[in-house]
């Protein structure tokens, strides 16, 4: 069986127990988006989640389905909702796992940083009266490509400002 066959399968099973604790309607709508969600490698949006739907799923879903889906998923502790300044974005987490996130602020892009050592830390930090479920460090500032871009855009302004003086 395939990882994402496996994945599913077990993200499946805890969606099933969480419903019938809340008393929730087990319907093929949020478990096909589910499946989807699992498929999705990575942090996506509720726009790239719409079109892998159209892409992959057998039916379609209304925008609020995803949207209601997804914040039950999130209450399931199957789905990660990063809130950043520009937009809400997700991750299916079904094991969930410390992680650290490298955030752009200038393009908005989302890169996740491999540190075993920093991983192991966050996993071990404990607060009182206060229970981590999902440890997530953000680190925001500029990308290469935004930094590349920036000075590229700099040296223009600066030769632009130099002949004008001249």
């Amino acid at each position: 069986m395939s990882e994402k066959k496996e994945l599913y399968t077990l993200a499946a099973q805890q969606l099933t127990e969480f419903m019938k604790g809340k008393i929730t309607r087990k319907t093929p709508e949020r478990f096909e988006i589910l499946r989807v969600v699992c498929q999705i490698s990575g942090i996506f949006s509720i726009d790239e989640l719409q079109e892998e739907m159209e892409k992959k799923a057998t039916f379609k879903v209304s925008r609020v389905t995803l949207f209601n889906t997804l914040k039950l998923l999130e209450e399931a502790k199957l789905v990660i909702k990063h809130c950043l300044s520009r937009a809400a974005l997700y991750e299916c987490c079904v094991t969930p796992h410390p992680m650290i996130c490298l955030v752009c602020e200038q393009c908005g892009k989302i890169r996740k940083l491999e540190s075993s050592k920093i991983e192991n830390w966050l996993s071990e930090q404990k607060c009182k009266q206060f229970v981590i479920t999902q440890p997530v460090l953000y680190f925001h500032g500029l990308c290469r490509s935004c930094m590349v871009k920036n000075s590229i855009k700099n040296r223009k302004t600066k030769t632009k400002t130099k002949i004008q003086k001249k």
